[in-house]
């Protein structure tokens, strides 16, 4: 794995060494390093905003899918949704990985960096692997003289790091010299030659860590990495407010990374050594200053009305539901009369003359045959008579009817009286529609 990274440490080691033979100061190079490797890396960055834009651009249509499906959670539905999504992204070219691999192929070269800052003894002073696991076995031979400045856990682990071995270095640089046996080590002369680096920062070693310093000016490392982590995430929120979708799970997430991820920071930097919280300050830093830089060069568009209203059309639409079985009522004929009568007012609305002729037409036959009786039960209760005696008998139910004959009259009030005391029951099917 360490060979693979080689082509990471070589070039932007030496390159960090170019820096601080310049400037002579470790704190500096820091900044000048950072500089230089945002500006190595800023096609990478470019490539990821172009795919923010992009992202804003077809972000009404991924919306209007998912709103399509709003509402249902099950695994189907689900699936489906993403199914859609995925197919408008092949439909419009777009790939969600664009914005992705940029930041994948930075996260390597990013975290290698972190240990360049951690070893100033191999890409600083150019010291060999062989000469400075010499001069750790030779620290922890001697830890009744050096044990009180490097951390206790290094000293029971037996694993130092170069940072530790540059502060016992600082104090104990001529001793250690004196005293320290480089036999058979090719480059024993290059420490013999070395000289203590520059660790200064406002009268403080960066070598230290602010646990162990809480009144000093270290302390303002934690607390400016709270700040610019805390200002990095609501910047970025507010450039990519156009490119993520602004629905309550995403909301609630970056509302977690919001306040999570600087109390982390701070944790870190407050019990590592000061110069690699001052790194993260200065890394942060710049690739803020880049993002708004871009966002100014190239805005990330907000969608508009119209772009939403053409999505929905496009992608929009309901999906169908299955239609529930209308529930079966059994209602009394008094139910079933006050239907048929908001029937006729409608009809009346709709061709009132029409309405009006056949209700006359209708009334007419009842005031002729109904007289409390069914004309077919009379029919067959006269089927023994003549024909004549027939027709002799609906002539004198039609004269009576037209007179007016009380008999009649009365044998109505006893049918709607029967009507009334025993209701007549229908099974219908109720429209819930109307």
């Amino acid at each position: 794995m360490g060979n693979i990274l080689n082509i990471i440490y070589v070039p932007f080691g030496m390159l960090m060494k170019l820096i601080y033979d310049i400037c002579g100061n470790y704190a500096l190079t820091l900044l000048l390093f950072t500089i230089a490797v945002q500006i190595v890396l800023i096609p990478f960055g470019i490539k990821q905003h172009n795919s923010q834009i992009r992202m804003a651009k077809i972000r009404p249509k991924e919306q209007a899918i998912r709103k399509k499906y709003s509402g249902r959670t099950d695994t189907a539905t689900q699936q489906k949704m993403q199914q859609e999504v995925l197919n408008m992204y092949k439909a419009e070219n777009y790939s969600p990985m664009s914005g992705c691999l940029p930041l994948l192929i930075q996260m390597p070269i990013i975290i290698a960096l972190y240990s360049i800052v951690r070893n100033p003894l191999t890409y600083i002073a150019g010291f060999s692997a062989d000469l400075i696991t010499g001069i750790k076995e030779f620290i922890l031979a001697n830890t009744e003289l050096y044990g009180e400045i490097i951390p206790a856990s290094a000293v029971s682990a037996k694993a130092l790091q170069e940072i530790d071995v540059v502060k016992v270095l600082m104090d104990n640089l001529q001793n250690i010299k004196n005293t320290i046996d480089l036999t058979g080590i090719a480059d024993a002369a290059k420490f013999m030659d070395f000289e203590n680096m520059n660790f200064g920062f406002f009268n403080q070693s960066l070598l230290n860590t602010p646990s162990q310093h809480i009144l000093s000016v270290l302390l303002l490392i934690p607390l400016l990495n709270f700040g610019v982590v805390f200002l990095q995430t609501r910047i970025t929120k507010k450039l990519q407010a156009n490119s993520t979708l602004n629905d309550a799970a995403n909301n609630k997430s970056m509302k977690i990374m919001e306040w999570t991820m600087p109390l982390m920071i701070v944790y870190f930097s407050y019990i590592m050594n000061a110069a690699l919280g001052l790194y993260w300050i200065y890394r942060t830093t710049v690739a803020m200053a880049q993002s708004i830089i871009l966002a100014k060069v190239k805005p990330i568009p907000a969608p508009t009305e119209e772009e939403i209203r053409l999505a929905e059309q496009q992608y929009g639409g309901t999906v169908k539901k299955k239609k529930k079985k209308k529930p079966v009522e059994v209602i009394s004929e008094d139910e079933d009369d006050e239907e048929i009568a908001e029937n006729n007012l409608e009809k009346i609305s709709e061709k009132p003359e029409k309405f009006l002729k056949n209700t006359k037409e209708n009334q007419i036959n009842d005031d002729i045959y109904n007289d409390g009786t069914d004309l077919a039960e009379n029919i067959q209760n006269n089927s023994s008579e003549s024909p004549g005696e027939r027709d002799s008998y609906l002539k004198q139910r039609e004269v009576e009817s037209n007179g007016k004959n009380g008999g009649i009259e009365e044998v109505k009030k006893e049918e709607a009286k029967a009507k009334k005391n025993s209701k007549k029951y229908t099974v219908k099917r109720r429209n819930s529609g109307k």
